[in-house]
Parts: C-alpha cells; structure tokens; sequence
C-alpha cells in the first residue's frame, strides 16, 4: 500500500512540474500576422465580362470590383482560420495612400513557375537568349520557351516591406499578381446535355516574409460551371478553393524554412563542437 501511494505522489510530483514546460511551449509558438495585397484593377484578364454584365447588370469597371473585392474577402476569411490577417482593400479609411504607394513599390516579372523544368529541357530553349531577337538567312529568329511561366512580384523599393511591418505589424505578405478567367472545354464532364465549356480560375501570386524571403509563389487554378455569373458566388464558392490551397502553400513554405533554419543550426553546432575537439 505504502508503495502504491509513493507512486502516486512521484507522479502527481512529475505532473505539477512538467505542466510549466508545456505552457511555455504554447507560449513559445510563432503566430504570424498576413497582409493581403489586391491584384491591380488592370491585372483581371477576364472572358466572362459579357456574360456577367447580363446576369448582374454591373458596368464592367464594377466587374472588375467585384471580382478584385470576392477574392480578396475569399483569402480573407480563409487565412484567419489559422493566421491573424488584414487586407489592404476590406476596411479603407479615406484619404490612406497605402495601397497606392505599395503598387508603386513593385514590379512584375514572368519567372518559371516552380516545379516545371519543361522549357529547360527542350532543346530549342536557351535562358540567355530569351531576351534575344536575331536575323539568321535573312529571317527574324525569335527563341522559343516552352517553359511554363507566371507573373511574379518583383519588390523594387526596399522600404516597402518595413513600412507596411510598422503599419501593420504584418510578418507575411501576399501579393495577389494577376486573376485570369477564361472560357476553356469542358473535357471533364461525362453528361452530353452539359455545356461544352467551363470556366477556369487561374490567380498568379507571391508570398514573401518581412525578410524578403519568398515562401510561396506560381500559379492555383480552380473550376467552375459555365452557367455561373455572379461574382459573389464565384468568390464564395470557388475563390475559396484557391484561397484554401494558398493556406497549404504557405504551410509548406513555412515548414521548409524551419526545416532550413534546423538544419543550418544544426550544421553550426556540428563545426563548433569540431572546433573545440
């Protein structure tokens, strides 16, 4: 008996003491902070403008704002299920020049969109001579580039980032680049009564850290049926597909630079204790 209560009490001890470590381990955990950036009202490249002007009446430039607003709450709504998030677009106050100072801080450039290496294989392309237009035998030769590409965030003023951390206290920035929705076949549907088409969403993006650090980047891409026009239900329905595999690609990204972070520690413990022996 005596001894069953010994154990007791050794472990109610073990309990009480460890209870401390594993709230400072909570405590301890990173809680990053988003700021969304719209796309440029002239970076919509849309096919579906006529259709939606006859459903919905708006003029196309209320389109492009519906669209530009329906994606940004999308992301929105979706990041604060596990970040804390702001948007530059959902609550302006009048007379603030930050979202106008932010798109003149950054240029676009087309760069390979991760995971492809289809262009670099094919033995027409030639990174150095893309730029590149020559005459051969008389006739204008323009390289080729079968690589498949995205347009990316270029962060031309290096103050921009701080200012909009002061701001905002925002450690993670994501740069909505381009929406493209285009009219393309409807392979995937096995009903012969369906349309012969559907809509494809794509959203060029960039997701940079406070460090400059690019976390995530390329191109996701959704679906939807041809005979949906209204923009706030392709935002709540479809942009938040986009919005959800966003939040993935910023989790990969962030576990990959831990992961970095560990094992760059880790190869300096390893010189250290190489030094000291």
């Amino acid at each position: 008996m005596l001894y069953k209560t010994r154990n007791i009490v050794v472990f109610l001890g073990l309990l009480i003491v460890s209870t401390p470590l594993f709230s400072q381990e909570k405590k301890d955990t990173v809680k990053h902070k988003i700021l969304l950036v719209p796309f440029k009202p002239t970076m919509l490249m849309s096919e579906i403008g006529k259709a939606v002007n006859s459903s919905t009446h708006l003029s196309y430039t209320k389109i492009t704002e519906a669209f530009r607003s329906s994606l940004d709450l999308a992301l929105y709504t979706t990041f604060r299920q596990s970040y804390t998030a702001t948007s530059l677009i959902q609550t302006p106050k009048k007379g603030d020049t930050t979202l106008a100072y932010t798109y003149a801080s950054v240029g676009y450039k087309f760069d390979l969109q991760p995971g492809d290496s289809s262009g670099e294989s094919h033995a027409e392309f030639d990174k150095n001579q893309q730029k590149n237009h020559f005459i051969k035998n008389g006739q204008l030769q323009v390289p080729m580039d079968h690589s498949k590409r995205f347009m990316n965030v270029d962060l031309i003023n290096p103050k921009l980032l701080p200012f909009l951390y002061k701001k905002y206290g925002a450690d993670i920035f994501i740069f909505i680049n381009e929406l493209d929705i285009r009219n393309v076949a409807n392979t995937e549907s096995e009903d012969l009564t369906a349309s012969n088409f559907r809509r494809q969403v794509t959203v060029q993006y960039s997701i940079v850290n406070a460090q400059k650090q690019y976390l995530a980047e390329g191109i996701l891409t959704t679906y939807f049926p041809s005979n949906v026009n209204d923009p706030k239900v392709i935002g709540e329905k479809y942009f938040t597909l986009i919005a959800q595999d966003m939040v993935k690609e910023l989790n990969k990204g962030l576990l990959k630079l831990e992961q970095a972070k560990g094992k760059k520690t880790t190869t300096s413990h390893i010189k250290t204790l190489s030094n000291t022996n």
